[in-house]
Formats: C-alpha cells, sequence, structure tokens
C-alpha cells in the first residue's frame, strides 16, 4: 500500500485560542501544571465550530474518519481554497 496523499487534522485547519497555565491540587493533593499554549492560525483562518458549520452545510470537504480520528485530505483542502480563491477574485474583478 502506498499513501499518495497527505491528511490534515482539525488542528491544522482551525484557529486554536491561547491557553494559560494552569496548576491544580488533585484529590490526593498531587499539584499537576497544564502547560501553557500560545494561539495558532489554521490554514483556513475559521474556528473548528465554523468548519463543522459548513461541513453540515455541504460548503466544506466532509473528514475521512479512521477509527475516531477526523482527518481531510490536503488535496481535497486545496482545491477547496483555490476554488474560494477564485470566486474572491471574481468578485473584486481582479
Amino acid at each position: 500500500m502506498t499513501l499518495n496523499d497527505q491528511y490534515l487534522r482539525m488542528a491544522n485547519l482551525a484557529n486554536q485560542p491561547a491557553r494559560t497555565a494552569k496548576t491544580y491540587t488533585t484529590k490526593s493533593a498531587q499539584q499537576r501544571t497544564v502547560t501553557a499554549k500560545a494561539a495558532t492560525r489554521g490554514i483556513t483562518g475559521f474556528s473548528a465550530k465554523h468548519i463543522y458549520h459548513l461541513i453540515n452545510q455541504d460548503k466544506f470537504p466532509a473528514p475521512v474518519k479512521i477509527g475516531r480520528a477526523s482527518l481531510w485530505r490536503l488535496s481535497e483542502i486545496n482545491s477547496w481554497l483555490d476554488s474560494h480563491a477564485e470566486q474572491t477574485n471574481d468578485m473584486t474583478g481582479a
């Protein structure tokens, strides 16, 4: 089997908000720290919620399900981005 396409996860597609570091104490009195995470901008510039909204309206490529993972084919995302770039150019007259 050869892999001809690359796959993306939602973290690659959607914007991810910043997350501050948090320290909390468990019931057994252990200290746990959740590390900070900087905000990232996904390929689409949309939130995950908006991407799923577009999928439900058949305006965005549906994911491929592999087990519990939802993955998107890079080729489909590139085609979708190209089609929207053409629509924007048509509207601006470029």
